[in-house]
């Protein structure tokens, strides 16, 4: 690797299996600047993808850091809702990377937590934060993901994980009445499969199966907006999601004895926001019976920013050895 940072300008790119959302880091440190947001089955491949965007700048990235929204190998990727398959070596030199890196897309957030502004934030839960403490973050969106950013001093190391599919059961009484619906046609309840959008439909239709109401055909943003205008099944569904939420954070947060804090990341935390119950969510991640007392210690926050993944993204461009990314086997070069 050349010195202790990439070859700038850098392209990043926070990959999805819908949307992908592409910037440009002229300098170590600067802020990102927004290139394109493209749509991700529009395109064959990443590399027809990148190089439609890239064909028209005037200034060319010289080296890439993707953030792909799927299971890494080294220096190759899969995205798990999408055909798209990387392989950074081959795509490094069909777009002319002197340099690249593909990282998971919660090891970019973990890298934003270094980061991150108090505006960026929403809190939930106090807590007692340690700045060394390990760092957690993790959210429901089109699945469940979750990552560590673990700090010593100025450097650290980013831990992905598959914590989404950990298996779940019910804790209280609402949950019990509701879990056969909730559970209805899946081989193993996992907390992908209810914190996350088909998660939040599951809730909602379990909710109506309840009432004896016939079900709507709506998706997840349709759950959210009716939640938010006062639907009362919706609201249901919304108010048992932020419960199931705020335990699994809280028992996340003990995996990692997550002292730093604990942070949401992820489309459907922010939007329905509004409808956070701080008093029930800190019961619920707190609430850790025999060890109340460290369980007490754990800051709960929400990410609001539009862009976190592009600024872990950029932080790692600067300073991959702060994250340690700095690794021969996952780094590629054209």
């Amino acid at each position: 690797m050349s010195g202790s940072r990439f070859p700038h300008p850098v392209l990043v790119a926070d990959i999805g299996g819908t949307n992908s959302r592409l910037s440009l880091v002229q300098t170590p440190g600067a802020l990102h600047e927004p290139l394109a947001r493209i749509s991700t089955g529009a395109h064959p491949t990443p590399e027809a993808a990148l190089g439609a965007v890239l064909s028209t700048l005037t200034v060319k990235p010289r080296s890439a850091i993707l953030a792909v929204a799927g299971p890494l190998d080294g220096r190759k990727a899969q995205l798990t809702n999408a055909s798209w398959h990387f392989d950074g070596p081959v795509l490094g030199r069909a777009l002319g990377f002197e340099q690249g890196l593909l990282v998971n897309d919660f090891e970019a957030l973990a890298a934003s937590l270094a980061v991150l502004r108090d505006s960026d934030l929403v809190n939930l839960v106090r807590g007692q934060p340690e700045p060394e403490g390990p760092r957690l973050v993790l959210g429901p969106g089109t699945g469940f993901g979750a990552a560590a950013l673990l700090r010593r001093g100025e450097t650290g190391m980013l831990v992905p994980t598959e914590s989404g599919h950990i298996g779940i059961g019910p804790e209280d009484p609402t949950e019990v009445k509701l879990w056969p619906a909730l559970a209805e046609g899946l081989p193993r309840v996992t907390v992908e499969e209810l914190l996350s959008g088909s998660g939040l439909i599951r809730f909602h239709r379990a909710i109506m199966r309840q009432s004896d109401v016939a079900e709507p055909d709506v998706s997840a943003a349709d759950v959210s907006a009716l939640a938010l205008d006062g639907n009362p099944a919706a609201l249901m569904a919304v108010v048992c999601f932020w419960r199931l939420l705020g335990r699994v954070a809280g028992d996340l947060a003990l995996g990692f004895k997550a002292t730093g804090g604990v942070y949401l990341a992820g489309g459907i935390a922010p939007r329905i926001l509004p409808l956070a119950d701080k008093a029930t969510i800190h019961a619920v991640f707190a609430g850790k019976p025999p060890v109340e007392d460290l369980a007490a210690r754990f800051a709960l926050n929400v990410i609001t920013c539009d862009d976190p993944a592009e600024q872990g993204l950029a932080a790692i461009a600067a300073a991959p050895a702060r994250f340690g990314l700095d690794d021969p086997a996952r780094l590629w070069f054209g």
